[in-house]
């Protein structure tokens, strides 16, 4: 800029001072103050996710967030606002304090509207005295130096490219992390792999032991190899397992005679590192690949279905059959994530899990820590359940799951001690101990002689930071130790496995005589029979799982649930709303929790929501009565969505819905409309808009 520039641009900075700022400056201020903050959030969330999740999937991602949270650990939440919310309210926060503080000039103050000649509202400038003069020319002289100037020209723009640049690189990281591309790329990719090497349990030839053995399955929350010393194959220079370590040294992990002294351990293949996937790979021999959404619906609720993958013949189908007595124990509620609909609909199980203990009063109504209950009461009431099972004349096929271990640090109960500075290894080690003084418990009881007892991780944990001295081929395993069993393996060597080999490996050990030592993607460890893993390699195997399955999305017979819903008229009467919904197409769905968000109804700041139950008037008819307050007046737009209740749990929402109200405080001059998201009125169905209804209702498709 030359010197004549400059001067006029001087002048012409001189005569505006008195002006305020034009609008368009403050809205572009705005405007970068919101890139900024997403992007800052995007990027610590992406750090968030990588640092506190172990061996994340995608499909691990994408079921989780899906699911309700229900009976999900509310640290897991207010870590993350920790870790990624907060951070970014602060940068802004900071950001416009410095600018308010340092570098935004003093405004003068608005001018009154009026009308001109033509009719149109236009602001007059304001009158200034000459005490307002001399405090902007003040303020000036001391922020509009060029040093001040700069900065403020370009502090925003600075950091929103900053942010825009940490945003992606995070970003980016974690979407090479969780293998989007590839997984992007492979949904245009049909696979029959998942079929053609699927061995049908239903028409292999199952031969029982004439005196049938009892089974004890424990499955043990994010339980890894990874926390054995680095001795035995583990990631450090502590056993945090040693009594684990020990058992599966002991009795048989498949390491063979050329693991010196390595223990072994399942791999989680694709869709089986969450513990529901883990739980249906190892009893049915398949990972857990659904589709996530039918018709835009998502499907991930599996407990909103009628049944779950209906034709497949699993490990409890066939303990069934073969007349065992099956239960299984949990911490926590039986119905999240589906397992309760699992093992019903694939064994016809017992449950004894924290909604049980807490309503037959064996603990009070209202405890819950953790998930439901610590595993110190869990082993309690197995070993009572054991005691119950072995008093009878049939075998018995117990299955337990322990909790105290989930991420992110575990749960610390009474038995935990503090030999360690983290958390989470002391919860482990507490682990170990209870695991292991549990089987040394069952080694004692008279039955013991004829039962056996897998212990095998459901998957690896998701806790990023206590495993992060993995190197990049390092093997994270989930622990296996089959106890008792029935028979000895045929080979001597380690073997590669996955949690999907437990299947048929479980039976075995029994003395299960199986038709060619393969049922569902499992293979018979104890045979000498290769796995999938050991035949096409592990990366093969999991590309081919990730790729589209038509025989899956069959098998898992997913049904979209919807209800038919009617939104009645607001009632300035009785400051309600009723909404009626009937003809639910899930049978599983027994009642509705409905939320209201009214925005900018504040209460302590923030907008007001509430959430409303439904009564069933009659069979199959539910209604809601929503209670909208009227304390303050409100003009706004207010938001309804109904979420399927089953069993006590919160499941997919079925619908939103949106309502226009403006009211005086205590409710008085109501008007009100139904709209759509942005507040414009729904139109009524006119009598062609009815008739094509039932034009279209006469036809199938």
């Amino acid at each position: 800029m030359s010197n004549s520039e400059k001067e006029t641009a001087e002048i012409t900075e001189n005569e505006n001072r008195y002006v305020r700022e034009k609008t368009r400056w403050k809205v572009i201020r705005i405007l970068l103050d919101i890139a900024i903050f997403i992007a800052v959030l995007a990027g610590r969330s992406a750090q968030w996710v990588t640092q506190e999740w172990g061996d994340l999937t995608l499909d691990e991602v994408i079921f989780t967030m899906t699911q309700p949270l229900t009976g999900t650990d509310s640290g897991i939440i207010w870590n993350y606002i920790a870790y990624a919310v907060i951070p970014s309210v602060v940068i802004i926060v900071v950001l416009n304090l410095v600018y308010a503080l340092f570098l935004a000039l003093k405004q003068p103050p608005k001018g009154k509207k009026v009308k001109d000649e033509a009719g149109k509202w236009t602001r007059v400038e304001a009158e200034l005295t000459e005490e307002q003069k001399r405090a902007i020319d003040a303020d000036r002289a001391k922020k509009n130096t060029k040093v001040r100037r700069n900065l403020r020209r370009w502090v925003r723009p600075v950091c929103a490219v900053m942010a825009a640049v940490f945003g992606f690189v995070q970003v980016g990281a974690l979407w090479n992390k969780l293998g989007v591309t590839q997984h992007i790329q492979s949904l245009g990719e049909n696979s029959t792999y998942i079929e053609d090497n699927y061995a049908d349990p239903a028409t292999v030839a199952l031969t029982f032991p004439e005196k049938k053995r009892n089974l004890i399955y424990i499955f043990l929350e994010s339980m890894e190899v990874s926390y054995s010393d680095k001795a035995s194959g583990g990631l450090f220079d502590t056993n945090y397992i040693p009594r684990l370590t020990q058992l599966s040294d002991e009795n048989e992990n498949f390491s063979g005679q050329k693991g010196d002294g390595l223990l072994n351990g399942g791999n989680s293949l694709k869709y089986s590192t969450w513990t529901m996937g883990g739980m249906f790979a190892a009893t049915s021999g398949l990972p857990l690949k659904i589709p996530i959404e039918i018709n835009g619906v998502g499907t991930n609720f599996m407990n909103t279905q009628e049944s779950f993958f209906p034709d497949l013949t699993c490990l409890g189908d066939i303990l069934e059959e073969q007349g065992y007595v099956r239960d299984m124990s949990f911490g926590s509620d039986a119905t999240f994530g589906g397992r309760r609909l699992c093992f019903t609909q694939h064994g016809n199980y017992d449950f004894h899990d924290w909604k049980y203990y807490t309503t037959n009063g064996e603990l009070p109504s209202d405890y819950k820590v953790w998930w439901g209950f610590e595993d110190e009461k869990l082993f309690t009431f197995a070993k009572d359940r054991l005691n119950e099972l072995s008093s009878g004349d049939a075998p018995f096929a117990f299955t337990m799951l322990t909790v105290d271990t989930h991420y992110p640090e575990g749960y610390v109960c009474e038995l935990c001690g503090d030999e360690f500075p983290e958390q989470y290894a002391n919860v482990i080690k507490c682990s170990d101990d209870q695991v292991a003084d549990f089987i040394e418990w069952c080694q004692e009881q008279p039955w013991y002689e004829n039962t056996t007892i897998v212990l095998s991780g459901d998957h690896p944990t998701m806790n990023k930071e206590f495993c992060s001295s993995a190197s990049f081929d390092y093997r994270r395993k989930c622990y296996t130790a089959y106890i008792n069993a029935a028979v000895e393996p045929e080979r001597d060597d380690y073997r590669e496995f996955a949690t999907v080999d437990n299947f048929p490996t479980t039976l075995a050990a029994l003395g299960v005589k199986i038709d060619g030592n393969r049922l569902g993607l499992g293979t018979n460890l104890f045979s000498s029979e290769d796995t999938l893993i050991e035949r096409d390699g592990l990366e093969f195997v999991n590309t081919e799982l990730q790729k589209s399955s038509d025989w899956m999305d069959e098998q898992s017979n997913l049904k979209e649930v919807t209800a038919d819903i009617e939104y009645r008229d607001y009632d300035p009467e009785t400051h309600s709303i009723t909404m009626v919904l009937s003809n639910v197409t899930s049978e599983q769905v027994d009642s509705f929790h409905v939320s209201m968000h009214m925005y900018g109804y504040l209460v302590n700041g923030k907008d007001y929501v509430s959430w409303s139950d439904s009564v069933e008037e009659e069979e199959g008819v539910h209604v809601v009565t929503i209670n909208i307050p009227v304390d303050q007046a409100f003009s706004g737009r207010i938001k309804i969505q109904p979420h399927c209740m089953i069993d006590g749990v919160r499941g997919i929402h079925l619908d939103t819905h949106y309502y226009y109200l403006s009211y005086d405080e205590g409710g008085a001059n109501a008007d009100t409309y139904q709209c759509n998201r942005y507040g414009e009125e729904l139109k009524k169905p006119t009598f062609w808009d009815k008739a094509k209804d039932w034009w279209d209702g006469l036809w199938p498709f």
